[in-house]
């Protein structure tokens, strides 16, 4: 079992780690054209919380100064491998501070690191077809999906 306050700290220090800020409690990429946001959504139905993340891009968003990771033009959740299978909870009953480390850094490889332009959202999107349900309208016509 995990104590929220162990759950936030790693998050936060690891995000930092990776070059995030943190404004409120958002953790912010900031990039020419693009921004990733990082917050925390706590579940309604478990002692658990999800890990969002939304790309904002720029020229879509000329007014955001701090958006959330729901602002997102597309919007994603960091997976965790729970006996086996793919979920998006982190479930504080279960969870150890090793297997949110080795978690965090597999989410960032895939969702963060490289994606430093639109050029490389797009290519996000044709790897990973599924985001495209959690992309709005403008940004799909912006990085040609419509």
């Amino acid at each position: 079992m995990m104590e929220l306050k162990l759950f936030k700290k790693t998050i936060g220090e690891f995000l930092i780690a990776k070059g995030f800020s943190k404004k409120g409690t958002f953790y912010y990429l900031i990039f020419q054209d693009i921004i990733i946001a990082i917050g925390l959504q706590k579940s309604n139905f478990s002692n658990g919380y999800y890990v969002n993340i939304g790309y904002i891009i720029s020229e879509l968003n000329q007014n955001r100064l701090t958006p959330r990771d729901v602002d997102g033009d597309i919007r994603a959740r960091f997976g965790i491998e729970v006996e086996g299978k793919r979920a998006d909870l982190f479930d504080l009953d279960t969870l150890s501070e090793d297997k949110l480390k080795s978690t965090l850094e597999e989410n960032i490889k895939r969702y963060v690191d490289s994606l430093t332009s639109v050029e490389k959202l797009r290519l996000l999107l044709q790897e990973n077809p599924v985001m495209l349900y959690q992309t709005r309208l403008v940004a799909r016509q912006l990085l040609s999906f419509e």
